[in-house]
């Protein structure tokens, strides 16, 4: 079971990273964490502290509570296309800003 959950916050916690556009190098950077690390999280292999989640959520600017997968996810409903469109889109904004 807890495998499950780690599997799930990995993979939430990679929809989000990938929606904000950073590689795991640039999230694990403004978290203060190894990217290694982040890997191993976003892999479902690590456990991660909630020391560890809170410098994750920080670093992608949203409540700790999204880093866990729930219902219904509005993420999860995303096709890979949308989330381009929504990256792009956000490059465009942080340039113009």
């Amino acid at each position: 079971m807890g495998d499950n959950i780690r599997s799930k916050l990995g993979k939430k916690i990679r929809l989000l990273r990938k929606l904000k556009g950073f590689t795991q190098e640039e999230l694990g950077e403004k978290a203060g964490i190894s990217y290694k690390f982040l890997g191993e999280i976003e892999r479902g292999e690590a456990n991660p502290s909630l020391n560890s989640l809170i410098l994750i959520a920080n670093a992608l600017r949203v409540n700790v509570k999204e880093l866990f997968p729930g219902e219904p996810d509005v993420y999860a409903q995303l096709s890979p296309q949308d989330i381009k469109l929504i990256k792009k889109a956000l490059k465009l904004l942080n340039n113009t800003f």
